[in-house]
């Protein structure tokens, strides 16, 4: 870097120099178990050029047009209506606010919401993406420790007892409660139930990010935390990259109408992505989606299946890994003595990346965690990759014991 530009960085740019990030295609022979990409083949390329077609054909010049982002029709009812029918959401089409996907969502939501000190609690561990925006934004995140059956609603109201008498109140409760990436783990109903009440018995504001709610390959469906609260302390976040197409970066916010709009009012982008709000809205009117998603289910669960048996298959006694229901990631605990950040040069060098737990934490927690995506990757690259890091893991035994 250019030396006088480190006297140009705001205390943000700072912050954003001084981290790096895997970039999201690895090197000719390298597993990387890094991101949580869809499954490339899934992709629905044929159908997005039949709904190109189709706005062709119909002369939808108003998809290349500017757009407000909460209308009262397209995009905005085809999610109200989907939300009715798959999680059993309640809301207007005006009570939706379309992003540039989910992350654009919580961008927008630090921007209105943290201001400098801030204090934010999320998950432990929580989805790192989310708790950047958080810190870039100057806030502190505490985390909250999960289980098997997620986040504990009794562990939240002793944290937000222990603030209350700090003086100090949380913006806000940041949690994915659905295959919890990076855990993988669903938070179970009857703990729903009880964030619901906690938020609305306390006032507390609950971000609720369901990325992964309808990739479910496994188990019951549990409804949301939204639609469990009744004093409108819960803002829901969802995401079409997961289920569409990642590239086409939609995402939605339902929360009150006039939350909502004063959302609107803070973008810098008051607009939305016209265009590809208008493939969405084909595809999804289309029921092409809840066809897709039946596919994805079945290409996920297998690929999950073969990860589980992999890991079963390979790793060393002492290890252990959380065995999801659904969504993309599998988090895994190595044995006493490792650390997966310590190990992870000497595993990239045989050809196989993870991120080590630390990244998840902002209390240095998770040194003997690490996160699997088994997304992305076919069934002979996730058994190259885990028989790649079990070698690794037993280096790494020999030389702690």
């Amino acid at each position: 870097m250019v030396e006088q530009w480190s006297d140009r960085w705001s205390r943000r740019g700072r912050m954003a120099a001084s981290v790096t990030r895997p970039s999201r295609t690895p090197v000719e022979g390298l597993v990387s178990f890094n991101y949580g990409d869809p499954d490339a083949d899934s992709l629905p390329l044929n159908e997005m050029v039949e709904a190109a077609e189709y706005l062709a054909e119909n002369r939808r010049v108003d998809a290349l047009g500017y757009q407000d982002p909460v209308r009262g029709d397209e995009l905005n009812e085809a999610l109200a209506e989907k939300l009715r029918r798959d999680q059993e959401i309640d809301a207007t089409a005006s009570e939706i606010l379309v992003t540039t996907g989910a992350a654009g969502g919580l961008s927008l939501l630090c921007d209105m919401l943290i201001d400098p000190g801030d204090v934010v609690l999320a998950d432990g561990p929580a989805w790192m993406g989310a708790t950047n925006m958080f810190r870039l934004s100057g806030a502190e995140t505490i985390n909250v420790e999960l289980d098997d059956d997620g986040l504990d609603p009794a562990l939240v109201r002793t944290k937000l007892d222990e603030l209350e008498s700090q003086g100090t109140r949380p913006k806000f409760l940041y949690t994915i409660p659905t295959f919890q990436n990076p855990a993988g783990v669903e938070t179970s109903l009857e703990r729903r139930k009880g964030l619901a009440q906690l938020a609305d018995e306390r006032g507390l504001l609950m971000v609720e990010d369901d990325a992964y709610f309808d990739l479910r390959f496994s188990g019951e469906k549990k409804p949301t935390i939204y639609s469990l609260s009744r004093g409108g302390n819960v803002l829901f976040f969802g995401t079409l990259s997961k289920t569409i197409a990642a590239g086409l970066r939609l995402g939605y916010m339902v929360g009150p109408e006039d939350v909502v709009q004063t959302f609107v009012r803070g973008r810098v982008d008051s607009l939305r992505n016209s265009y590809s709000a208008a493939l969405a809205d084909w595809y999804l009117r289309s029921g092409k989606l809840q066809t897709h998603m039946e596919e994805l289910r079945e290409i996920y669960a297998k690929k999950c299946h073969h990860m589980l048996a992999a890991l079963e298959r390979e790793m060393p006694e002492g290890c252990s890994w959380t065995k999801p229901n659904g969504g993309f990631f599998c988090w895994v605990t190595l044995p006493e003595g490792c650390n997966a950040a310590e190990m992870l040069p000497q595993c990239v060098e045989a050809g196989v990346q993870y991120i080590p737990g630390t990244g998840f934490y902002s209390d240095g927690r998770g040194e003997r965690n690490l996160r699997l995506s088994f997304s992305a990757l076919n069934e002979d690259q996730i058994d190259t990759g885990i028989a790649r890091l079990a070698a690794q893991t037993r280096a790494a035994m020999s030389v702690a014991t």
